[in-house]
């Protein structure tokens, strides 16, 4: 047994990054991405569009480097591409600023290019140098080249709470580093003394910082770089440290501080009904298959009655019927409609014990809405796997010994029922953080279903892959729990 433990736990860190990479892959290559602005047009109708077709190119760059967007998202061979790639694509984002009727390029195409453009130009920034130094280029294309090659240059600050002074200061630095490159930019206004002292400033910048920032690697560091500047690794970097960022819309809060602080509202929307389901459905199950007939045929039409009606049907009929503007039986206590507890003000003047009778309250209503649907399919489960084992020799044995029916049942079928169970309960482990997301968001509770569900809506990536990563893992956990149990339940299961 400790042998297999310890190989499925060796297995453990592999098949979560496969799991990592496939889930990694699918939301980096879905279309648009956090940045992108959902605009209703004057007819009506929803168009989508790019924050850098805006006028808000700092903020969007910004944004994008925060994610790790501006990355290839597997392999990077940015640093291979030759001058005359990025001269001609330079020049197609020129003829469409310049003519886009006589541009072969579609918005999108011209869209896609310049922003593809823009991530590329920090491994090109020789290449961008050279094209606005030459004189015999337009100036508006050179200008092209300068805006192209401050944008390589820009680095973004540090963001997020609690930063330590070295990082204050080199964000200080680093802020005034890009004032500088963004005063070089070339402007329609400036007289040729005027691009020529720019474009020096430009070369004389390039050459004081092209080796602290490595704009001319070494083959080997192309290499390093074909492999670790994606996305992918910068994520399982962090990964690695614990670290899996901050909210999309708050720098200021951690991905993992805000699930720490869901988690007890999560376990106990998940635990409870599990427990009660694995209990419950012992029970009915064994009642539908050692009373057949009316009982059993009652039982079944309940649970697949139960089974049928989705819970966004059911928790709209318990809050509305049940709940509102009804009190709890042979008490005067109001039923509530919403929230893990009372509201803070009243919640925290409360003793331990009225605490906990007060969350006991606030979930009774929407445990019964998580627990309906899961409690009628385990039951009819439980019902199958009992009629199945009275079938068997050992069983038809044990009646012959002289045992009762509940001695039978308690020891012999129900133990080797309960093996199964485990395993369709095994599965259930990951709603610890998955929550139940339509329960949540409609009786406004502030769970996992409902923050993940809200990371989804605004393509929080932190988010989504923070719950896809806890999910498998809690997945992975589940069943090697289940493997155990076998052991323990059954003494002919062994994994030697």
């Amino acid at each position: 047994m400790t042998n297999y433990i310890f190989r499925r736990l060796l297995l453990l860190p592999l098949t979560l990054f496969v799991i990592i990479l496939v889930n990694f892959t699918i939301i980096n290559m879905a279309p648009g991405d956090p940045t992108t602005v959902s605009l209703i047009t004057p007819e009506g109708a929803k168009q989508e569009d790019q924050s850098v077709a805006l006028s808000s190119d700092d903020r969007y760059l910004q944004f994008r480097e925060h994610y790790g967007l501006t990355l290839p998202i597997l392999l990077n061979s940015w640093y291979w591409l030759t001058p005359e790639e990025i001269e001609e694509r330079l020049e197609q984002i020129h003829t469409y600023k310049q003519d886009s009727d006589a541009s072969p390029l579609s918005f999108k195409e011209y869209d896609e290019m310049r922003i593809r453009l823009g991530d590329t130009a920090r491994f090109q920034m020789k290449s961008l140098l050279d094209l606005l130094s030459k004189k015999d280029l337009p100036f508006s294309f050179r200008q092209l080249a300068s805006s192209f090659f401050v944008r390589g240059a820009t680095l973004q600050s540090t963001v997020g709470p609690n930063l330590p002074p070295k990082v204050r200061e080199q964000n200080q630095i680093i802020a005034q580093e890009n004032r500088f490159l963004r005063s070089q930019l070339f402007d329609s206004e400036d007289s040729p003394e005027t691009i020529a002292a720019k474009s020096d400033a430009f070369v004389k910048w390039y050459e004081r910082v092209k080796e602290e920032r490595n704009y001319e690697p070494s083959n080997s560091e192309q290499w390093f770089s074909f492999f670790f500047e994606t996305r992918l690794s910068k994520y399982l970097s962090r990964v690695v440290t614990l670290d899996f960022g901050t909210l999309r819309n708050d720098d200021n809060k951690r991905v993992i501080d805000e699930v720490i602080k869901r988690f007890p509202i999560s376990l106990t929307l998940a635990v409870i009904p599990m427990v009660i389901t694995f209990v419950l459905c012992q029970f009915f199950g064994f009642l539908m298959a050692f009373r057949p007939g009316l009982v059993d045929r009652s039982f079944t039409l309940l649970f697949l009655m139960l089974y049928a009606i989705p819970v966004f049907v059911a928790a709209p009929f318990l809050i509305e019927k049940v709940a509102l503007h009804h009190t709890f039986p042979f008490t005067d206590i109001p039923i509530p409609t919403h929230g893990f507890t009372s509201p803070a003000r009243i919640y925290d003047q409360l003793t331990s014990s009225q605490r906990l009778l007060n969350i006991m309250q606030h979930i009774a209503i929407p445990l019964v809405a998580i627990l309906y649907g899961n409690l009628a399919a385990q039951s009819r489960l439980t019902r199958t796997l009992v009629l199945e084992i009275k079938k068997l020799d050992y069983i038809r044995t044990a009646y012959a010994k002289g045992l009762t029916t509940f001695r039978v049942a308690w020891k012999h079928i129900g133990r080797n029922a309960a093996i199964i169970l485990i395993t369709a309960l095994a599965g259930s482990l990951p709603v610890v953080l998955g929550g139940s997301l339509i329960v949540e968001t409609l009786f406004e509770i502030n769970g996992f279903g409902r923050f993940f569900y809200e990371g989804i809506i605004n393509r929080d990536y932190n988010v989504v892959m923070f719950s896809a990563l806890a999910g498998s893992f809690l997945t992975l956990i589940g069943y090697l729990g289940a493997d155990i149990s076998y052991a323990a339940l059954d003494p002919r299961v062994t994994f030697d």
